[in-house]
């Protein structure tokens, strides 16, 4: 009973009604026009108007991201529980303190070495990912450290990206990327608005299609199928129990044996004080397999749009990774995704207001 009212309690609110944000943007009482003004991770955003107003209209009730952000301001970032027409009032919008920059030794590659590894790695190594192009990589600052090995970036306007393959602009506010080439380990955060791209019905269907092999078994997948209960029919969840070394020396190989232990979500899913944030942890790492004809039961044959079967991983960083009702992870650095997740980039982000067309 206990693990069916945690499974309530995780179940995100929908709603077909269209809903509204309202609001109006100032600075020192002075309205605030043209500012960006959009839900994070999702397609909905405007701009503010001359007399610093804006309005948003949402499809779905629950848990929403709402930046601003403008060139010369701090960025403003806040989280409602949208469950009915939201009237903010007004929001003041707070100048960046401009200071000079401190001189700084260091080493910098070339600009282009250095924007194309940015690219690898924010964007990613997958089929997807050669069909994304960085619009405007003026808009970047990269430093390399030398002593430290360890490539830095962040964007103070937005950095537009045309994903091609799945059909969005993105226009990504990148607050912080770091790649340390030592370890190979990549973090990255930041707020992203997606539009629809034009396109033929011949590219739109393929763009649906693309959409959904993206989509089953990947982290927002696998959390969506938590939150409905019933990830244990798509999905197992192990962790490493023990492991055993044989061999000999000189010329003998050694054999390494891993045994693993299954978990259930009421293992490793935890509530947490504030409304629709949840975490996930556990002593050791995650191993996720996914197994998509077991989530409709059905011949290899049939089962359409489900994705491919993989296994993946995550290694927490901080004691727990937090994710919201969406299935938006809150603290994306706080954790490292390995094996089939690893080359999971930008090139293969959906907004939080995708939904597959199971039809």
């Amino acid at each position: 009973m206990k693990y069916f009212l945690l499974i309530l309690l995780l179940a995100p609110l929908a709603c077909l009604a269209q809903l509204r944000i309202t609001g109006r943007i100032v600075n020192d009482g002075k309205p605030v026009a043209d500012a960006s003004v959009f839900l994070n991770n999702e397609t909905i955003g405007t701009k503010s108007a001359n007399d610093g107003t804006f309005t948003l209209r949402i499809l779905s009730a629950g848990q929403h991201d709402l930046i601003i952000s403008m060139v010369g301001f701090k960025t403003y970032h806040q989280t409602f529980m949208v469950n009915a027409d939201l009237a903010l009032g007004d929001i003041d919008l707070v100048l960046k303190t401009t200071m000079l920059a401190e001189l700084k030794v260091a080493y910098n590659p070339k600009k282009e070495k250095a924007l194309k590894e940015f690219a690898e790695q924010f964007l990613g190594s997958s089929q997807y990912a050669k069909q994304c192009e960085i619009i405007n990589p003026e808009v970047l600052d990269l430093k390399y450290g030398r002593s430290s090995g360890i490539l830095n970036g962040k964007a103070d306007d937005f950095l537009e990206i045309a994903n091609n393959a799945l059909g969005y602009k993105l226009k990504y506010l990148l607050s912080n990327f770091s790649l340390n080439r030592d370890s190979d380990r990549v973090a990255y955060e930041g707020y992203v608005l997606f539009e629809e791209m034009p396109g033929t019905e011949e590219q739109k269907e393929q763009w649906a299609r693309n959409r959904r092999d993206v989509y089953f078994g990947s982290p927002l997948h696998f959390l969506r199928e938590i939150l409905a209960n019933r990830v244990d029919s798509s999905y197992s969840v192990e962790v490493l129990s023990s492991s055993t070394r044989s061999g000999g020396g000189g010329s003998k190989s050694f054999s390494v044996t891993n045994t693993t232990k299954p978990l259930k979500v009421k293992d490793y899913i935890h509530p947490t004080e504030r409304p629709g944030i949840y975490a996930m942890g556990y002593e050791g790492s995650f191993f996720i397999s996914y197994y998509p004809t077991r989530r409709y039961g059905r011949a290899k044959s049939k089962a359409r749009f489900t994705g491919h079967s993989s296994r993946s991983g995550i290694s927490f960083i901080d004691k727990f990774l937090y994710f919201d009702s969406n299935g938006t992870i809150l603290n994306p650095m706080g954790a490292s995704f390995n094996n089939a997740w690893a080359v999971t980039r930008v090139a293969q982000l959906l907004p939080i207001d995708y939904w597959p067309d199971e039809k």
